[in-house]
């Protein structure tokens, strides 16, 4: 007999557990705008961005008349909130044996969760780091690992991808992703360290980068991924690569009427009642198993791709 709804058990203290476990190493959940969305799929508006700077020829507004006309033109797009979920089979013997009460529980709650949000990173991460989804990108024309004084020029690289989106939108970028690599480049550059070495002890921070760079954040990609399939040698990886992302996000929680580069619809299922659960259920063909499922709905889209320019290669 297959597993029913009644089946089923919402677990509502480990939801509230997951939902308030910062994962280690990822950023996405840092920068990535989140609309909650009370429909799983649905239309949502964008502006023709063109018609917020173009000024009519006059805007004088002669007696016994209404006024010169602004036009703004509307288009739509659609999302889905996808249902991403995973599962962990616990036996019973651990569960019995345990020491302390929902110490096995939470402690797959929480890799459940971890490998999710190393999941959702590596997708974002997977659309930002494609040339093609924003508006500008190029190489550097010198790799920042050659750190000596004048070998290579982070401050004009970014300056060119920044004028980038201001001359385009109107906007600044407020955020910068750079993979790790890119980060211990520009930590040990000459360039930057010269800049610093009358104001500060030698020691480049990510909050000191986003000072210099002029921007309010500036984010380090740290997480890895292993590529190896199951029972195969790992085969580990930066998700951010070699690569530098610079952008303009709304904040973090958003109604979704900011301009963003990127935007996360999140769909809460009532079900739940939780954007993140945790599920539990007997396994009716293994009576020795108990099931305990971690799952979200959600889908990443690029809402303005002009509000992003990637920079890659960074790095030898």
């Amino acid at each position: 007999m297959g597993i029913t709804s009644r089946d089923v058990h919402i677990d509502r203290p480990l939801s509230n557990l997951v939902v308030g476990f910062e994962p280690q190493g990822t950023i996405v959940q840092s920068f990535l705008p989140i609309v909650n969305v009370s429909k799983q799929s649905d239309l949502y508006f964008k502006y023709d961005k063109g018609d917020f700077f173009r000024v009519p020829d006059t805007t004088i507004r002669a007696p016994k008349t209404k006024g010169r006309t602004a036009i703004f033109n509307v288009s739509s797009d659609s999302y889905y909130a996808t249902n991403y979920a995973l599962v962990d089979e616990m036996d019973y013997e651990t569960l019995v044996n345990q020491d302390e009460p929902l110490r096995v529980d939470e402690r797959s709650a929480r890799n459940l969760f971890d490998l999710l949000n190393l999941d959702m990173e590596n997708r974002v991460a997977g659309v930002l780091t494609n040339g093609g989804n924003l508006g500008g990108t190029s190489a550097v024309a010198s790799q920042w690992d050659s750190s000596a004084a004048g070998t290579s020029d982070p401050f004009g690289d970014i300056a060119t991808a920044k004028e980038s989106i201001r001359s385009t939108t109107g906007m600044e970028a407020n955020t910068i992703i750079l993979g790790k690599q890119c980060y211990d480049a520009l930590i040990r550059h000459a360039d930057i360290l010269d800049r610093i070495k009358y104001v500060q002890k030698g020691v480049v921070t990510a909050d000191l980068l986003a000072s210099l760079f002029d921007v309010a954040n500036v984010y380090v990609g740290r997480s890895v991924i292993n590529g190896g399939s199951e029972n195969l040698a790992d085969s580990f990886s930066d998700v951010w690569g070699k690569n530098t992302v610079l952008a303009h996000f709304a904040p973090p929680s958003t109604d979704g009427r900011n301009p963003s580069l990127m935007y996360g619809f999140r769909w809460t299922n009532p079900m739940f009642g939780a954007p993140f659960a945790v599920e539990k259920w007997d396994d009716p063909d293994h009576r020795n198993f108990t099931n305990l499922r971690v799952q979200y709905y959600q889908d990443e889209k690029i809402a303005a791709s002009e509000l992003g320019y990637l920079l890659s290669s960074c790095v030898s």
